[in-house]
């Protein structure tokens, strides 16, 4: 089991404990979140597969972010 704090910035984020090998969609599924708009950082890295990144024992931080526009 991982200690995973869960959230979007700016708002609030929450811990939550999941099993090793959990989906980061899973994890925002568990969290109540969409993804939808956002950016989905896992310890500071962009991602963009949800359902094929999974937490491992390193995993500290799922992290949504507000897409900037025009910064391409």
């Amino acid at each position: 089991m991982v200690q995973v704090k869960v959230g979007v910035m700016p708002g609030q984020i929450n811990e939550f404990v999941v099993e090793e090998g959990t989906s980061i969609a899973n994890v925002l599924n568990i969290a109540g979140l969409n993804a939808s708009g956002y950016e989905v950082k896992v310890d500071g890295y962009k991602v963009t597969d949800l359902e094929n990144e999974f937490v491992n024992s390193d995993t500290r931080l799922v992290l949504l972010t507000k897409m900037i526009k025009g910064n391409n």
